[in-house]
């Protein structure tokens, strides 16, 4: 639901703190009035401009939370849990509760109404496009962007040939398994050799974990072809030492579909990786704010977005982002990288933007995959 029709559902009360919060000159006698008052003064130049820009850090670290999120619909709990989550980055006395009452009384979120909302709570689309937009905004004002053609890496539809590689080679050769459960380094090479985007299987590594089922024992990119094909059982580890592929995996070769294929090793990667990386998706979604439609130099954008990061155990926050996150949204075809006097610059794709806002949402679920038991 758009402002206007949250507005003539919404109790008296509601739009008497609206009013009251952003000084509407109007008859508060008039509901008529007010809601007609509340919906110019959202919708006129820089209204909302100016009242972002008045809030302190934490609310809009709240309003980040609920509006770079996919869902327009919320229980209490989950706005509890919105508002736990932006006092966990600021030094504060605030409560969870507070943030709610506050983003209320200014209009971010309204009480739902019928069987279907009666305990829900609500984000205007119309008022979230324009927060979306005041927010891009934001970001581009700290961000260099460029609009000069250089040459650039696109790696769009690759990730599915490579995978389509594999279990080929699956299909048609013997694989045997080491002890451990993974491929031979000698059997590794030849089919990463075959790749269109080459890896160089593994060395000795002391610490390498936490983003994936084979991530320990294959590079990035092989790992999560790897753990795709797995969860998704078209491929299958034998007890006897040998990989199989399975009936789905032949069937997978005979009838992919390209394009719904890569939107759901987006979704897989996004799932994977949500644990070790908690605001995976707002940090993707923030990329995409930044850089649709142009190019952006790289550092600019990791300054904005390393505010959600944190270490994660041997690495620093740094480096997620670098290898972590821009380095697989690049073979996942979210992102092109390009070089401009030895600065890189990114770009979303088209079919990015189109998986980033509507194939993800933030509430999936977590994919924790363990090793079988030996």
């Amino acid at each position: 639901m758009n402002l206007d029709e949250m507005l003539i559902y919404a109790d008296i009360e509601h739009i008497h703190k609206i009013v009251e919060n952003y000084k509407c000159q109007c008859n508060r006698h008039s509901k008529t009035e007010m809601i007609q008052t509340i919906i110019y003064t959202f919708f006129h130049k820089d209204t909302l401009d100016a009242h972002l820009a008045k809030i302190d850090a934490i609310e809009y670290t709240f309003i980040q939370l609920l509006y770079l999120d996919a869902r327009n619909k919320y229980s209490m709990e989950d706005l509890i849990a919105k508002g736990k989550q932006a006092l966990a980055f600021h030094d504060t006395t605030k409560k969870p509760r507070e943030l709610v009452l506050s983003a209320l009384k200014s209009g971010w979120i309204f009480q739902g109404v019928g069987k279907r909302n009666a305990f829900s709570y609500l984000i205007p689309q119309d008022v979230k496009k324009n927060i979306l937009r005041i927010m891009g905004s934001r970001l581009n004002i700290n961000l260099l962007s460029s609009d000069q053609n250089f040459v650039y890496r696109d790696e769009r539809s690759l990730l599915v040939s490579d995978l389509a590689s594999f279990l080929s080679y699956v299909s048609n050769e013997s694989v045997i398994l080491t002890g451990k459960g993974n491929i031979y380094k000698r059997q590794q090479k030849i089919i990463l050799d075959a790749m269109l985007i080459s890896e160089e299987p593994l060395g000795k590594v002391t610490w390498r974990f936490g983003y994936g089922r084979r991530y320990n024992e294959y590079p990035d990119r092989f790992s999560i072809i790897y753990d795709y094909a797995f969860y998704h059982k078209l491929i299958h580890e034998e007890e006897s030492g040998y990989l199989y592929l399975t009936k789905s995996g032949e069937a997978w070769l005979n009838q992919r579909n390209l394009m719904d294929e890569e939107k759901k090793l987006y979704t897989f990667w996004i799932r994977l990786y949500k644990r070790p990386i908690p605001f995976l998706q707002l940090i993707v979604k923030l990329i995409d704010l930044s850089a649709t439609n142009q190019w952006v130099l790289l550092n600019s954008i990791e300054n904005e977005v390393l505010f959600w990061l944190k270490d994660h155990y041997y690495e620093t926050k740094e480096m997620v982002f670098h290898e972590r996150i821009i380095k697989m949204l690049l073979h996942l075809g979210v992102l092109q990288l390009g070089y401009q006097k030895e600065q890189a610059f990114i770009r979303v794709t088209e079919e990015g933007h189109h998986w980033v806002n509507g194939s993800a949402n933030f509430d999936v679920k977590e994919i924790i995959m363990k090793k079988n038991k030996k």
